[in-house]
């Protein structure tokens, strides 16, 4: 009987205990509910109609008086920021106080305050006004400060960068979906890629951010609204740089691309595939008689729409052996100097390379200029 009892007694005394638990944390969450919260009355800093060049490591701090909650419990805040015309019911950014939202004061990198100057229209490196107030709150109780100020700054100039994002080319004019690679020096990009005449293109970052170039073709911007996107006049491939750190961009049109043989100059111009990927098929390679036997040097030359070249060779270390075809590295690919004798240059193979036959070997050369790897080129599909 006792072991019968003490069976029926725990779940009956368990469930007490839960039920009081329940009852108890739902008169809390009601009394929090039901706490009112008083406005702020009065800023500190910053000073109305203050003047705030934006620099990238810089930040400002926002000052008020206490607000206090009927329950002398702790009372959350957020600054909120509009346009100079604004009234706060629909307000561009929001910002929690320090302390995760506890303090009368909220440090704001000018970082942030560079991106609620754009989200309210202010363009790069001008000049703008934004107005901003406080909100203090307690449960779903809140209340506005009783008044606003303004804040006038001068945006960076400058694009925030990608913080380790991929950037995509996208648009009817573009290869859609194409990546775009992250060079060397942090916060610049390029892609090499064909664009379509009079027809638009912009980049998207895998952070659902949305950039393109200005009409003056030399800078760039990052935009919330749907992106009308840039055009060029006239369809081929194009080698775009942008550099978020300046908000400057470059283009230009590649009219070829060609190995050239350093002994001979003899070119062969390679046929452009998609996305950053080139080919020359049955490509005979013809090594130079020299005096000490034959001359294998060769570099990769991009002739650009306004006439000039730029001379590609080894991306390093420098080799001066003839390489072994499957040499890890040796074809990867970066600007040299230019002239016949010019810069890091690279050598045929020693798989290409017959004393006896100069011109023996056939094969398919490839060029890849893409993000997922240095660029380089490749020799395949070797045939005597």
């Amino acid at each position: 009987m006792n072991t019968l009892y003490k069976n029926i007694l725990a779940p009956a005394t368990l469930f007490v205990l839960i039920m009081t638990v329940l009852i108890g944390c739902k008169d809390d969450e009601g009394s929090f509910n039901d706490v009112t919260v008083t406005s702020v009355e009065q800023f500190y800093e910053p000073a109305n109609a203050k003047h705030i060049t934006l620099q990238s490591a810089g930040s400002t701090y926002f000052e008020w008086e206490k607000a206090t909650a009927a329950d002398n419990s702790i009372v959350y805040y957020d600054v909120l920021f509009d346009k100079a015309d604004g009234d706060f019911t629909n307000p561009v950014y929001v910002v929690s106080s320090d302390n995760k939202g506890t303090s009368t004061g909220a440090t704001v990198t000018h970082k942030t305050l560079n991106k609620i100057a754009m989200m309210a229209g202010i363009e790069l490196a001008e000049e703008g006004a934004l107005k901003w107030t406080v909100r203090s709150s307690r449960g779903l109780n809140f209340n506005l400060a009783n008044e606003n100020r303004s804040i006038s700054v001068i945006r960076i100039n400058n694009v925030d960068d990608l913080e380790g994002a991929t950037l995509y080319i996208n648009g009817e004019g573009s290869e859609d979906g194409q990546q775009v690679k992250a060079s060397g020096a942090i916060g610049e990009y390029d892609i090499y890629t064909k664009l379509e005449a009079n027809k638009p293109y912009y980049f998207t970052s895998s952070s659902q951010r949305t950039f393109m170039l200005n009409p003056d073709q030399t800078s760039f911007k990052e935009t919330l609204d749907a992106p009308e996107g840039a055009t060029v006049s006239e369809t081929g491939v194009y080698h775009i740089h942008l550099d978020f750190g300046a908000a400057a961009a470059t283009i230009e049109k590649i009219d070829k691309a060609e190995i050239v043989v350093s002994w001979t100059q003899r070119r062969n111009a390679f046929t452009y595939k998609e996305k950053g990927e080139w080919e020359i098929k049955d490509y005979n390679v013809q090594l130079a008689a020299a005096p000490w036997g034959f001359d294998e040097r060769y570099k990769i030359v991009f002739t650009m729409a306004n006439g000039s070249e730029q001379h590609w060779g080894q991306k390093g270390p420098h080799f001066d052996d003839r390489p072994s075809i499957n040499r890890p590295g040796y074809r990867d690919m970066a600007p040299t100097e230019g002239g016949q004798w010019g810069g890091s240059q690279f050598k045929f193979p020693s798989e290409l390379a017959d004393g006896n036959d100069l011109d023996k070997y056939t094969v398919d050369a490839t060029m890849s200029l893409t993000a997922d790897k240095n660029y380089t080129h490749d020799f395949t599909n070797v045939r005597p």
